[in-house]
């Protein structure tokens, strides 16, 4: 009996179906994909590093083989049941084996309108749907042609084949372009280890950016789950992701929104699998922006999943290829979520020296709070500017039964990490003295002594009691300044 299921690069969400296959009764095996040294490897090599110190079981690795044939053998030893891809970085090597091993997946002569945007908008194009223009360019001549054809200053430029937002460029006018153009061209490989010889330059649509999540099985998607993207652009131009929100209830913009990716996944040729959808609505409703035919990333982690939908996606994922009846069943089912769920992703608009950090006693605090990770003074002196998903300073799960709890924390971290990030990282006290040095009491120096991280903790358990006994900060302090009013404002609504 076959039981062995490979996962392509099982990174990312796709670390979840590990745990799946096992409690399904098979052999998850991962297969390493295939990098040429260089910073994607290194990236990828330190994610493993982390998420295989987790696994509490034996995992059999396999290794890509730069030569297709030979990987392809290694695999026709084990007599797997499914390869799946994980990853971006496991699409084509998993769609490649799947269908020459005779499994469910989309034919890897589709390997194109899966990987490159170009393919992907030109499939939409030949299906009478909307999308977005663009070309691949290799010259700055065809960059500036490309400007004048289709009489827009606002463009996107980024990788034909990219992943984390590494790359991408949202410029506007010549001189931005064409600065961006050299910043990419100079750069070398692309994040798949790849020769980047040609970008692709796209009309920049402004709207919400959206995730739709399907699970096809015989060219017939299911929708899995839909999210809403909260992003921003510093002033370096970087786009960063600030956060995601599950989406509950559909609006009228949103039903078309769900109608258009559907028909955008049958358009793009998808027959068996995953696509992590990303899509933009705009005035003129919604467009594609990019298809990913793997699992949702994010890292998130299935217990969140779970209490947000009821399931999780690899789990769904699973069920559906080996099962085409259980995902007619699936199908059926209505769209509904069980609680709201939120991802905040943190950032920093700058390389920020830091000597401690507030930020694990005020999501500690939290009722919302799930899981994640931070960046902490204990473990860097010195936060490096976000560009890209690889380089935030931070990522955390937030749900709660009582959805209105989970919106205001999430957004009361936002205004912080907006207002006041020196609540979440510091170099330097946490309050700030009077203006008057004569006013400056010993209680008060202490405080302004304290480290941050501590004093921060102290201050939410005197407040969690009560405010019984002495105060924390003393309340002269407090009313010092508007900064400080501000400081103990913002801890209370954690309380």
């Amino acid at each position: 009996m076959k039981n062995k299921i490979i996962i392509a690069e099982a990174m990312s969400s796709a670390f979840n179906y590990l745990d799946d296959i096992r409690k399904k009764g098979y052999e998850p095996v991962i297969l390493e994909t295939y990098f040429p040294d260089g910073y994607a490897k290194s990236l990828l090599e330190e994610e493993r590093r982390e998420k295989y110190s987790r696994i509490q079981y034996p995992v059999t690795i396999i290794k890509e083989d730069p030569d297709y044939a030979v990987t392809l053998e290694k695999i026709k030893e084990l007599d797997p049941l499914l390869v799946m891809p994980g990853c971006e970085d496991g699409v084509v090597i998993g769609t490649h084996l799947a269908d020459d091993l005779g499994m469910p997946c989309t034919p890897f002569s589709n390997i194109d309108k899966m990987t490159k945007k170009s393919a992907m908008h030109q499939a939409l194009k030949e299906a009478g749907l909307r999308y977005i223009r663009g070309e691949e360019v290799a010259t700055e001549e065809e960059c500036l042609s490309f400007l004048e054809r289709t009489g827009t200053e606002d463009v996107v430029l980024k990788h034909a084949h990219g992943c984390f937002s590494v790359g991408l460029h949202l410029v506007h006018g010549k001189e931005e372009l064409l600065e961006a153009f050299r910043t990419e061209t100079a750069a070398g490989n692309n994040m798949f280890g790849e020769d980047e010889t040609r970008l692709l330059l796209q009309e920049r649509i402004f709207g919400d950016e959206y995730v739709v999540n399907t699970i096809s099985r015989n060219g017939v998607p299911a929708l899995l789950s839909v999210f809403r993207y909260y992003k921003t652009w510093l002033p370096s131009g970087a786009c960063i992701y600030r956060g995601q929100e599950s989406v509950s209830e559909f609006d009228e913009r949103e039903k078309e929104l769900v109608e258009y990716a559907l028909q955008t996944v049958r358009a793009v040729g998808i027959v068996d699998g995953p696509v992590h959808g990303e899509y933009m609505i705009d005035g003129n409703g919604p467009v594609l922006i990019e298809v990913n035919c793997r699992v949702m990333g994010g890292s998130m982690p299935a217990g969140f999943l779970d209490k947000v939908y009821g399931y999780h996606d690899t789990e769904v994922i699973l069920d559906c290829m080996l099962d085409p009846a259980f995902h007619g069943e699936f199908l059926k089912r209505p769209y509904h979520t069980l609680r709201r769920g939120y991802t905040k992703d943190f950032y920093s608009d700058r390389d920020r020296p830091i000597n401690a950090s507030g930020i694990v006693p005020i999501l500690l605090s939290m009722k919302s709070f799930y899981s994640g990770w931070v960046s902490s003074a204990a473990r860097s002196s010195i936060l490096q500017e976000t560009k890209d998903l690889k380089t935030e300073t931070g990522c955390i799960y937030m749900v709660h039964d009582d959805s209105e709890v989970t919106k205001k924390e999430f957004w009361d971290l936002m205004e912080i990490e907006e207002k006041h990030p020196e609540l979440l990282h510091s170099n330097g006290p946490l309050f700030q003295p009077p203006e008057d040095a004569a006013k400056l009491t010993p209680e008060m120096a202490e405080v302004l002594e304290r480290d941050p991280e501590t004093l921060i903790l102290d201050i939410i358990l005197w407040l969690r009691n009560g405010k019984q006994g002495t105060p924390v900060v003393p309340e002269d302090l407090v009313s010092a300044n508007d900064h400080n009013r501000e400081i103990m404002e913002w801890l209370e609504k954690f309380i």
